[in-house]
């Protein structure tokens, strides 16, 4: 190796180490001291006292990843906190995967620019710090991945155990992350392909998977007390959280297409990928046009690997399901198929010969995502969320006062708020609830108004706005924009 390449090679690996340092350090720094959504709350809760007839948190459970969040709660008091650190831990962890994964494909100075790429990919770093089981899942799938690879390589078949073991830990913490079970089914054609297994060695390989499950499906069980008991919480749960597109308000009535367009543009694209910078998306254009135009010009650039093969494989399974059965308002549930299109276009875009100024731009990128991170992550952590400086304005009004709200109740119960506020659905329901709290000031949120506007009750010089308050978008994607309005409707209500 020429020196030039050396230096070069030294260069390259060094940069890419401190960046994801600088990343870790910053999570780490700016750990996110807030519970700002329904699912925050349920997994807080969770980590004091497991009960999934509460809500704490809800079905199924997630119980792996309440259980990370109990052993650093020994170290930090705060329940919240605890699960965004066993977040940040465990994800700093998968630099080792990402970086065998690439480096079975890659050189290794550009296997560790392809890892500090995935990394510190902006909207996945600012998901991590959030005491939301996404985290830790993001980082039990790349386990999961390279756990396959190695089951790949290996002619001895007990080495399927393990991707069957990682599998239970990874459903165990993120159970939406089903669809990647496809791996394993994927894992038993070829070895039956290639005469590397029996068919008496999968039915054997097929229960070990079932027993691996059941590990934490049946702790869920004994947690609820009977198996009666489980299966109706379930199906009261699913009825109603897996329907209409997810279970969304506000996407249960759009049309496949705007979903299809929402889903894969923005969420995948614009919010996953790009972090909405229009520096990071114009990058990673350009480089999926180089990798176009060298498939067009025949310069095969796609590795020849059947690993590959998976990748695209459970990228559309899970793009399937993440299309017709999550809700699309929240780009997090996106995650898996951002870091696979990622991985993807780095193994493509490194694995020939890598021009001067492709890896200039793969360093812009890196570097604008590293300094992207650190100002999104200080805000994240330093920021109070919309609902919170909602429920600070309501305390400090000097009349007393009764809030009606849509899921922002749940996130008051837990900051303790000093005045009464209910969930609200139907107007129904507060035209009949409301006539308890005379003399107070009726308030509503707009999540409410937009209800009543829907079931087709006028408001016309019935409400006025009281007040607005903001957070970042990607941190809050339901709850970033709440507005506070007045009910001075003459009748009262009754």
């Amino acid at each position: 190796m020429k020196l030039s390449d050396k230096l070069k090679k030294s260069l390259v690996i060094g940069l890419s180490i401190t960046a994801i340092m600088i990343v870790f350090l910053s999570q780490l720094l700016y750990v996110n001291p807030y519970t700002s959504s329904w699912d925050q709350v349920d997994f807080s809760l969770a980590v004091q006292r497991f009960d999934l007839m509460a809500m704490q948190p809800h079905f199924p459970g997630y119980p792996l990843f309440i259980l990370g969040g109990k052993f650093i709660h020994l170290f930090v008091n705060d329940p919240s906190k605890a699960l965004t650190l066993f977040n940040i831990l465990f994800y700093a962890s998968t630099v080792f995967p990402i970086y065998k994964l690439c480096r079975s494909f890659l050189s290794d100075g550009y296997s560790w620019l392809s890892a500090a790429i995935i990394y510190s990919s902006s909207f996945c770093i600012i998901m991590v710090n959030q005491p939301m089981s996404e985290g830790a899942a993001l980082a039990a799938f790349w386990w999961y991945l390279l756990s396959l690879f190695f089951a790949f390589k290996k002619t001895n078949s007990t080495f399927i155990l393990i991707p069957l073991a990682i599998l239970s830990l990874m459903l165990g913490i993120r159970l939406s992350y089903l669809p990647f079970s496809i791996g394993i089914l994927f894992l038993f054609y070829l070895k039956d392909k290639n005469k590397t297994i029996t068919r008496v060695d999968l039915i054997y390989y097929c229960l070990f998977g079932v027993a691996f499950q059941a590990c934490w499906i049946v702790a869920l069980i004994v947690s609820e007390g009977s198996l009666i008991g489980f299966i109706k919480l379930s199906l009261a749960f699913t009825s109603g959280h897996f329907n209409d597109w997810g279970g969304a308000i506000e996407t249960s009535k759009i049309s496949f297409l705007e979903r299809l367009s929402k889903f894969s543009w923005g969420n995948i694209v614009w919010t996953g990928i790009a972090g909405k910078s229009l520096i990071t998306l114009v990058i990673f254009i350009f480089f999926l046009g180089v990798i176009l135009f060298h498939r067009y010009k025949k310069q095969e650039t796609k590795p020849n690997h059947p690993f590959i093969q998976l990748l695209y494989l459970m990228f559309s399974c899970y793009f399937v399901w993440g299309l017709l059965g999550q809700n699309i308002e929240k780009a997090r549930h996106a995650l898996p198929l951002i870091i696979l299109l990622v991985f993807i276009i780095c193994i493509h875009l490194f694995s020939k010969r890598v021009s001067y100024l492709i890896l200039g731009l793969a360093f812009i990128l890196l570097g604008h995502q590293v300094w992207k991170d650190v100002i999104l992550l200080k805000a994240e952590g330093t920021e109070s969320p919309a609902v919170y400086k909602m429920n600070e304005y309501i305390s400090k009004m000097d009349q007393p006062v009764i809030l009606y709200t849509w899921e922002e109740t749940r996130v008051l119960q837990y900051l303790n708020a000093p005045y009464p506020h209910k969930r609200l659905e139907t107007f129904d329901f507060f035209k009949s609830d409301s006539k308890y709290f005379r003399g107070r000031t009726i308030l509503l949120t707009d999540k409410v108004v937009e209800g009543f506007l829907t079931q087709g009750h006028s408001l016309d010089g019935k409400i006025i706005k009281v007040a607005s308050f903001q957070s970042n978008e990607l941190f809050d994607p339901v709850y970033h924009d709440i507005t506070l309005y007045k009910w001075i409707g003459n009748e009262a209500v009754h």
